[in-house]
């Protein structure tokens, strides 16, 4: 039965709305006056509220069929839309699962590919290198020639040279001696005046420093400074943080200002001065 009713919505809303119609028909030929209210009588008005009641009631079933059909109307509308969002999910999936087959297969063949041209560049690179190995083996057969030829005209005039590499082993030696000893008395003459320099530099940094506002006491770093003859710096850079920037690079600012640092009159000891480091602790 709801079946037919689901397929024929419209003809079963006209069957039924024809019989309410004669359900109608027959109420109103009916006499419903009671004998107690029949003319003549005082009392009308109770007949005519009974037969309001009857059509409410009528009225009230035929507003619950028109609910019930229209119900059933929503509900077959629903299983309509479900079904067509049902079928989009399942398009939508299989366009999914293609679209994934696609991608598998694409990424297998490049797989493929990158697997191919790895094997390509692998024997391509076995190849370059075995050409080098020959290479280097021939290179190394000559060498050995080379060598050989260089030992056999060496031998021949190695007598003659011994004497004169020995003597000229010997000034070697004591020329190395000199610049040894030449060497290290300078590097005392330039670390005695390290020693004695480097409080002056401290001293003028110290002088051309200003403590960052908030800056707390006790600060210490460590500032390498790069000079030029002159004492005219050129660089400045904190090596070892204090642990606060803006002290830091007040440091490096100040290092810039005293320029030019105090130095050695001796030319020979600026070798010493091109870059030293030394700690600036204000405090």
């Amino acid at each position: 039965m709801w079946k037919a009713v689901r397929e024929n919505p419209r003809a079963v809303t006209y069957a039924v709305l024809m019989h309410v119609g004669l359900l109608l028909l027959l109420v109103v030929s009916l006499d419903w006056t009671p004998d107690s209210v029949k003319p003549g009588t005082n009392k009308p008005i109770q007949a005519e509220l009974v037969d309001m009641s009857k059509l409410r009631k009528i009225e009230a079933q035929k507003k619950l069929e028109q609910q019930r059909i229209e119900a059933e109307k929503r509900k077959q509308e629903q299983e309509k839309q479900d079904k067509l969002e049902a079928e989009r999910k399942q398009k939508a999936e299989q366009e999914k699962q293609r679209k994934a087959d696609v991608e598998r297969k694409q990424k297998a063949e490049q797989d493929k590919k990158r697997k191919a041209e790895a094997e390509r560049k692998q024997k391509a690179e076995q190849e370059k290198q075995r050409k080098a190995e020959a290479e280097r083996k021939q290179k190394a057969e000559q060498e050995e020639k080379r060598k050989a030829e260089a030992e056999r005209k060496q031998k021949a005039e190695q007598e003659k040279q011994r004497k004169a590499e020995a003597a000229a082993r010997q000034r070697e030696a004591e020329q190395a001696l000199q610049a040894q000893l030449a060497e290290e008395e300078s590097l005392a003459r330039a670390t005695s005046a390290l020693s004695e320099y480097i409080p002056y530099i401290q001293e003028k940094v110290q002088n051309s420093w200003l403590r960052p506002a908030g800056s707390p006491r006790g600060l210490r770093c460590v500032i390498r400074v790069k000079l030029i003859p002159g004492g005219e710096v050129v660089g400045a850079k904190v090596v070892k943080s204090s642990g606060d920037a803006l002290f830091d690079r007040s440091v490096e600012s100040a290092v810039l200002k005293a320029s030019p640092l105090p130095l050695p009159a001796d030319p020979d000891l600026f070798k010493h001065f091109r870059e030293i480091d030394f700690n600036f602790s204000p405090d």
